[in-house]
């Protein structure tokens, strides 16, 4: 079943949340356990949500290396929310990612499709606060969003990149949950991700999800036209 078929064939959600999913399942004790019992709800989702905190635990990042292995054959798409929380992991709360933290995390964010983060996270794990160039030095070529502190967002996505004010998104988590959403119904503005692959999205199409995500329906009538046009404006990379 492709990636579109299920977001189709599905009522509930497309995306599936790894913690909270895995928190359902605790019951299984060991890692193996654990994938198995998560690995069917998985290859029927979209998207699987990982956060750079899936990987604070030895069993947690046992599991999520056990299901990405199984999982991304079929289909399943990675979207990697970075959400750095350095005090789970024992450090100061404006401390950077160790080289331990950054060993594991590196190998969840080359599997990603859909990576967003904040632009200090940006900086301290992509060593770039240009969601471009995070684009290029991944592997699948992964669509980027870039928070910054102003509450605007930065985006690169399917060979296009744009800028969105903050008067616009009224809520990342949201905006994000949407953006998953509408991409599953949509996935080709994902383009086709590889190295070598100069995948470039439909502007008008890509533009129209993204303020979707960004805008509830009923709400889009009272958007002045000028601001559709500014925030839809998008470019080659």
């Amino acid at each position: 079943m492709t990636n579109n078929k299920k977001c189709q064939a599905q009522d509930s959600s497309s995306i599936l949340d790894f913690a909270e999913a895995l928190s359902v399942a605790s019951a299984h004790e060991s890692p193996a356990g654990l994938t198995e019992a998560l690995l069917p709800v998985v290859t029927e989702s979209f998207w699987l949500l990982v956060s750079s905190n899936a990987l604070l635990e030895a069993t947690q990042t046992q599991v999520l290396r056990m299901i990405l292995r199984r999982a991304l054959p079929s289909g399943v798409s990675i979207a990697l929310d970075v959400d750095w929380k350095p005090e789970r992991w024992g450090l100061p709360p404006d401390a950077a990612p160790t080289s331990e933290v950054l060993r594991r995390f590196r190998p969840l964010a080359q599997a990603a499709q859909l990576i967003r983060c904040g632009v200090d996270e940006a900086d301290v794990f992509f060593s770039s606060t240009d969601p471009v160039l995070i684009q290029e030095r991944l592997p699948n070529r992964p669509a980027v969003l870039v928070m910054d502190q102003a509450g605007g967002l930065q985006w690169s996505i399917g060979g296009r990149k744009g800028r969105m004010g903050p008067s616009l998104v009224e809520d990342h988590d949201t905006f994000l949950a949407r953006l998953l959403d509408n991409l599953c119904s949509h996935p080709r503005l994902l383009g086709n991700a590889g190295p070598g692959i100069d995948a470039i999205a439909d502007p008008d199409a890509l533009a129209e999800q993204l303020l979707a995500a960004a805008v509830p329906s009923d709400h889009l009538g009272s958007i002045p036209p000028t601001l559709k046009v500014s925030e839809q404006s998008v470019s080659r990379t």
